[in-house]
């Protein structure tokens, strides 16, 4: 090595010019050395720091504390390496942070001593600590009575100059980056958060919530008045100040002196042809895909590119909000899955494969394919037998997918190449991805290193050359953005992921970023994957309405006249033979929307299934807003009844509305008897309006909530299917 550090464990302190000259000794006697630094490791460094303050005193006290005007106010706290000067005196305070001291007394220490020692000002006020309360908008807070501390006078002249050039030419630090002793620190990133407290004397103070997305970081700055705070919640700054530890956040604190507002960082994709990603992953990846739907579907359309493929895993529930997204942001959808594909029914490790419906015919095979993939052949994952794949086929394009896929492995297991072309030629097109999402291969020991990763793909270029298969470059996009890459981390954790720490970097690339990635195809042949052969995919693909408009509810013979007669024989039954006419309104309007708009099909199925879990010796309790539904009340679905509060006589059925606006509902009645029949009358009516449940035109798709015990929920299940 060309640069060494030696590490010498010494009971006593060294001046720093035997440091020096040793060093300089040890460099002209080793030629080939071009860097040296001894770093003296004290036993008990907290003792000597300490001896050297009180041996030393005078010479601090006209060195840094102005001849010893403000030494008298500082306790100095050694610990370890780590000096703190503490004060409860607030012009001390400030004149440490003015001046700079503890930057001034850590260098002192190394040129004198070479030690490093970490030097910080904390201050602590007389009064016990009160919680800073933020103000709200609209509402005047509290003065409360908070030292001052941690104050940044006011930049004027050439040290205004000085950070406004720091902040112009500097390159911002990662947060990630930031520690304790780093000086003129220059950070950027996004304010997320603000919170305004007032502290005595009428002044305030603001701290800041910063992240560049590596890591966050407090700000704080005081000021006289809320005017002079021109940052707002959403805004990128740059800014520079003094970072120190602060007593009462308990962490890390930059103090503001300047900031100049930014731009955020938006990748854009400038190229002039735009690429398409035809593998993508979204939130309905269970557990694996972090993309919102609609967040992918838009930043493709703001890159103008001409269409996104959607393929989750073993799903196509992603497809009603792409569908929505497309038509919002005018951009074609290819609406695919990313299946599990396997040699008949046996329980072998399945291989990755993608499927892309590529017309309506497409679109329903696909829909059974997956049907059946969780119906008839589930085994850990939603399997698709090669038979059934090949019987329905028609109208669907085949992708070898990932390294998971049939083909990768293939070439992995070092197949010949008779072998590879009869698994190649099974698919519509083969897929390449960035190296970097292979790079686990390298760690496991299944690939050498990436210069073996890259001759596999262009293995599979070449195969797909001869056998006039167009090779895709893909990015087997889960997330966004690079930085979102720390929420799959995340997520692999929770299910025991080994190497959840080192993620793949597979987040939506640009057209310019994946060319890059594939350049060593040569100039022509990454266009051709990256631009020109997904296009040519595209052009296969017909616009698909993936769920057609209108409404489709199942069909049951007869439900309308069912759920009819039903209500009113629950009707009958509870109110008896003269129903009252605002009861009887009441129905007849429910009946009517329901029976108009085709939802009595779904009634009835909710009334069969609770009927069927009672039957069976189980309760099932319903939520939300069915419960405003009379119909709903009166057919069993529900128990809450609607109407406004009310008595009525189980006995003789009288009934006797109670208009009272004291009472809300039903159980506030005081008890009373029948008039006509003298027994006890039972008190009911939660006053709920049926617009609640499906609107004020009564269009609303009924959202019938029930919930079923866990010991019967599989039998109700079951029960659907028979229905």
């Amino acid at each position: 090595s060309k640069a060494w550090f030696i590490y010498v464990q010494v009971n006593d302190t060294i001046q720093a010019k035997i440091v020096r000259h040793t060093t300089k000794e040890i460099l002209e006697h080793i030629s080939y050395l071009e860097h040296l630094e001894i770093i003296p490791l004290l036993s008990k460094p907290s003792r000597w720091i300490n001896e050297i303050i009180n041996s030393r005193r005078e010479e601090l006290s006209s060195s840094f504390f102005n001849d010893g005007k403000f030494i008298d106010h500082i306790e100095w706290k050694c610990t370890g390496e780590r000096l703190d000067l503490v004060t409860m005196d607030e012009e001390t305070y400030n004149y440490i942070i003015e001046k700079q001291v503890c930057d001034y007394l850590a260098n002192w220490f190394q040129e004198e001593y070479s030690l490093r020692v970490l030097v910080r000002v904390l201050g602590t006020a007389n009064e016990p600590e009160v919680p800073s309360e933020t103000i709200n908008a609209g509402h005047k807070a509290e003065v409360l009575e908070i030292k001052d501390y941690g104050r940044v006078s006011r930049q004027t002249g050439k040290r205004d100059k000085r950070n406004r050039e720091l902040l112009e030419q500097q390159e911002p630090i990662k947060l990630y980056d930031i520690q304790e002793g780093l000086k003129a620190v220059v950070v950027e990133g996004e304010v997320w958060k603000k919170e305004i407290s007032k502290i005595r004397g009428n002044r305030y103070v603001i701290t800041y919530y910063l992240t560049d997305y590596s890591d966050s970081l407090i700000l704080k700055t005081f000021l006289d008045t809320l005017d002079e705070d021109r940052i707002k919640e959403g805004d990128w700054i740059k800014a520079t100040g003094n970072l120190r530890y602060d007593d009462i956040a308990r962490e890390l604190v930059l103090f503001l002196e300047c900031y100049i507002p930014t731009q955020k960082k938006v990748r854009s994709d400038d190229a002039s042809q735009k690429r398409i990603e035809l593998h993508a992953h979204t939130k309905m990846s269970a557990m694996d895909g972090l993309c919102n739907i609609s967040a992918l579907i838009k930043r493709a359309a703001e890159w103008q590119h001409p269409a996104i493929t959607i393929t989750d895993h073993g799903c196509t529930q992603a497809f009603p909000e792409a569908h929505q997204a497309s038509r919002e942001h005018k951009i074609k959808v290819i609406y695919g899955v990313e299946g599990y594909l396997v040699e008949d029914d046996k329980k072998d490790s399945p291989y990755h494969i993608v499927l892309l419906a590529c017309n309506q015919t497409g679109l329903r095979n696909l829909y059974h394919l997956v049907s059946i993939s969780y119906m008839n052949y589930f085994y850990r994952q939603p399997r698709i037998p090669r038979r059934e794949l090949e019987e329905y086929r028609e109208g669907i394009l085949l992708g070898s997918a990932c390294e998971a896929g049939e083909l990768f492995q293939a070439l992995l297991n070092g197949a010949d190449e008779q072998k590879l072309e009869k698994i190649a030629a099974f698919y519509d097109y083969l897929e390449i991805q960035p190296l970097a999402n292979n790079d686990f291969l390298i760690r496991e020991g299944r690939a050498k290193d990436r210069e073996y990763l890259q001759q596999l793909n262009q293995r599979i270029v070449e195969l797909g050359n001869r056998l006039n298969k167009p090779v895709v470059a893909t990015g087997d996009v889960h997330f966004l953005e690079p930085q979102d890459e720390v929420y799959r981390r995340i997520i692999q954790s929770g299910q025991g992921y080994e190497d959840a720490e080192v993620q793949a970097p597979l987040y939506f690339r640009t057209t310019v970023e994946m060319l890059e990635e594939f350049s060593y195809l040569g100039k022509e042949e990454a266009h051709a994957v990256v631009i020109d052969n997904p296009s040519l995919i595209n052009k296969m693909v017909e616009v698909i309405q993936p769920v057609p408009d209108g409404f489709y509810p199942p069909k049951i013979d007869s439900a309308e006249e069912d759920i009819i007669k039903l209500t009113w024989e629950g009707a009958y039954k509870l109110y008896g033979d003269k129903i009252p006419e605002e009861i009887k309104a009441r129905i007849k309007r429910e009946l009517e929307s329901i029976t108009r708009h085709g939802f009595s099909v779904l009634y009835l199925i909710a009334h069969k299934l609770v009927k069927k879990s009672n039957q069976d010796g189980y309760l099932v309790g319903s939520r939300g807003s069915v419960g405003s539904s009379m119909v709903a009340y009166l057919t069993g679905i529900t128990e809450v009844n609607p109407l406004p509060p009310h008595h009525l006589c189980p006995s003789c059925c009288y009934c006797e509305m109670v208009s009272d606006p004291s009472v809300g509902c039903g159980a506030d009645l005081e008890s009373k008897n029948c008039p006509l029949c003298g027994n006890s009358m039972h008190n009911d009516g939660f006053d709920i309006p049926f617009e609640t449940f499906l609107g004020f035109e009564g269009v609303k798709v009924p959202d019938i909530d029930l919930n079923f015990s866990g010991d019967y929920q599989s039998k109700a299940h079951q029960y659907v299917e028979e229905l």
